[in-house]
């Protein structure tokens, strides 16, 4: 992972050996920090991967607002399709109206 602003296919992902299945989506509301170290495009989204500080390994998705393009959490602006790895995040999930768990708020840290 030389380049530290790239987005990554599945293909290109598998290429370098990252592992994406060591990663696990959130199951429950909360709010955690991670280092991003990884995105990779998906059908309308690009699948963002944290490591927190304790060795947990996180998947959120970033979906695709259909007007502006921009990937991100519903709650903010950031696009993470410009964000470079290795940038540490406080990320908040929580309960969309329809009751999944959804990437609710991201928020970057020095």
């Amino acid at each position: 992972m030389n380049d530290i602003k790239s987005n990554y296919t599945p293909a290109q992902a598998r290429e370098i050996g990252f592992d994406r299945n060591a990663y696990a989506s959130a199951t429950v509301e909360g709010t955690f920090t991670g280092t991003l170290v990884m995105k990779i495009y998906g059908d309308f989204c690009l699948r963002c991967y944290f490591e927190t500080k304790d060795g947990q390994k996180l998947k959120l998705t970033a979906w695709q607002d259909r007007r502006t393009k921009r990937y991100g959490p519903r709650g903010s602006e950031v696009n993470f399709k410009d964000i470079p790895l290795q940038t540490k995040w406080e990320n908040e999930v929580g309960h969309s109206r329809t009751g999944k768990l959804t990437w609710k708020t991201a928020k970057g840290l020095e």
